[in-house]
């Protein structure tokens, strides 16, 4: 918090943000409901316009409940001191959140809690429309707003674009690609989204310098793959997670087990769109490796493979077919980005940690020190990689079972490159 600046200044400069952002860019003043579900039909979600909220923020003081700002500064922001329940206006996936009259699904919701020293700003959109491009437009947007600016007419209409045409379908003779892997088996009792097992999320930090020397390692010729042209510092963080979340668990499985490694790509540039549309054009490009490949091959052959298989993937078509592959199914309740995930095996990673500008001036509010997202239900073999900080550092958000962590925990090369902050 500023110095000489009372909470209520915030709290007003906070309301007209979001307020502007609705008023300018419409459906991020709407609500989220679920029509046309039927039998054999799953339905889908619009957003339809609504009246704009009475309290456009929700605000809580947790000055007595969580730890002072400056304690969460010394120690760098684990989780560990960071209550989701107190800070955040509704659930995060894993959870479901369903529109009702009692408490409506509005696609952007923003809660700022005051603590001593500090305030913690939660920033919530449905992800049924918006991706990380769209959630953290939403914080560009209030962050202008408090700094007094007015949104520039390209960025409005950026933003504002019609959705309901921007990926192409494929015509009747394209041949669709096999998505199969994106089908779920349905949710019951015994097989639930997230599976119940002793898990926790942790912070963990790859400094600018440490990134660079994994980039290294993931470029050397011993086996490297000759065809892969360009090796980015996302790919060899990945291919070194990967490798690593697997080694620990190797002596579980038969080495010929396949791991699948599902990231999480942004589709703006294929499709044609501007950076600045926010709407929902994440597609997710799958990789397999047996145990035995990701333990015993160098850095080198995980990380060129995982940017060959990106590479053969990243191209118009490949959205063009997956966004064929959910209009033809009217059932869209079992395709998920993550399909068959097998949490045991298996790792899901969603990396923004090249998207620009995550850090800006909220007006007299300041910039802030660290993004974080703290799920309250663990979701194992998570991975999530944000956005650089101004130093060039990344911080990771992963979850692992305890039997995983206290493994990785003794791996000397991983203690090597990477901090472990909690």
């Amino acid at each position: 918090m500023p110095e000489g600046v009372p909470r209520e200044d915030i709290i007003c400069d906070l309301e007209a943000a979001v307020t502007k952002v609705r008023q300018e860019v419409p459906w991020m003043g709407a609500r989220v409901v679920y029509i046309g579900k039927k039998e054999g039909n799953s339905g889908i979600y619009r957003p339809i316009a609504c009246a704009l909220q009475e309290k456009s923020i929700d605000f809580q003081d947790a000055s007595n409940a969580m730890p002072a700002y400056y304690s969460i500064r010394e120690q760098k922001g684990p989780l560990s001191l960071i209550d989701t329940n107190l800070l955040t206006p509704v659930p995060g996936f894993p959870q479901k959140f369903e529109d009702s009259d009692e408490s409506p699904a509005h696609v952007v919701r923003l809660q700022a809690t005051f603590i001593q020293g500090g305030v913690v700003l939660d920033f919530a959109i449905e992800h049924n429309m918006a991706d990380a491009g769209g959630h953290f437009g939403f914080v560009k947007l209030v962050a202008m707003a408090m700094r007094g600016e007015d949104f520039p007419p390209a960025l409005l209409e950026q933003a504002n674009t019609d959705r309901r045409n921007v990926v192409p379908l494929l015509e009747a003779h394209e041949p669709m690609l096999d998505h199969s892997h994106h089908i779920r088996p349905p949710l019951t009792s015994s097989a639930p989204l997230a599976p119940s097992v002793p898990a926790r999320y942790h912070v963990f930090r790859f400094k600018a310098s440490k990134m660079e020397q994994l980039k290294q390692l993931a470029r050397r010729p011993e086996g490297f793959d000759k065809n892969v042209p360009f090796i980015s510092t996302d790919d060899a963080v990945c291919a070194f997670c990967w490798k690593h979340f697997i080694a620990v668990r190797k002596n579980r499985f038969p080495p010929d087990t396949k791991s699948r490694f599902g990231r999480q790509i942004d589709g703006r540039k294929l499709v044609g769109l501007p950076p600045n549309y926010m709407g929902e054009v994440a597609h997710t490009v799958s990789t397999w490796l047996t145990f035995q490949e990701l333990t015993s091959a160098p850095l080198s052959t995980v990380a060129s493979h995982l940017r060959k298989r990106l590479n053969e993937t990243n191209n118009l078509y490949h959205p063009r077919s997956f966004a064929t592959f959910i209009a033809r199914e009217p059932d869209k309740s079992t395709i998920t980005y993550a399909g068959k995930f097998q949490p045991a095996v298996d790792i899901g990673c969603s990396s923004i940690c090249g998207l620009p500008g995550v850090f800006p001036s909220f007006g007299r509010l300041g910039t802030p020190e660290f993004v974080r997202r703290p799920p309250s239900i663990p979701f194992p073999s998570t991975l999530v990689l944000f956005p650089e900080t101004p130093e060039g550092d990344c911080d990771a958000v992963a979850c692992l079972t305890d039997v995983d962590f206290e493994a990785l925990s003794a791996d000397a090369e991983w203690n090597r490159y990477v901090e472990h902050i909690g």
